[in-house]
């Protein structure tokens, strides 16, 4: 029987590490920036080869950690999959559209081209 200790000394200060990669990644970006430079050059159909390697590697670990037999058994007891895809598909990019409008074109109005604005919220919706 496995005993439940809690969440893990990583998993406790994820916010510091994700803080601290932030500063790091900045501070390379201004003292050595040939690395962005370097790093920007490796695509492939205008996707990063270096954020998609980074996004793999992130998510690698919760896929392992999945039942694939469990999911045999959604049609079963399909209300955790219709809460699911109606809060994602329909719930969640109008809410973001709705707050990324609100931040683009009234709080930051100012401060951001239109242009931008317009792509901004683009891309906040397909986040």
């Amino acid at each position: 029987m496995s005993e439940n200790k809690g969440i893990g000394f990583f998993e406790k200060y994820l916010s510091v590490w994700v803080a601290l990669c932030i500063i790091v990644g900045i501070v390379i970006g201004q003292w050595i920036p040939a690395v962005p430079e370097t790093l920007g050059q490796w695509e492939y159909a205008n996707v990063s080869i270096p954020i998609a390697v980074l996004i793999w590697l992130m998510i690698f670990p919760m896929m392992l950690k999945v039942d694939f037999r469990s999911v045999r058994n959604v049609a079963k007891q399909p209300k955790g999959i219709v809460i699911t895809c109606v809060t994602n598909w329909i719930i969640k990019p109008f809410t973001m559209f709705g707050i990324a409008w609100f931040f683009f074109f009234v709080v930051f109005k100012y401060l951001i081209p239109l242009n931008l604005a317009d792509e901004y919220l683009a891309g906040a919706v397909l986040l």
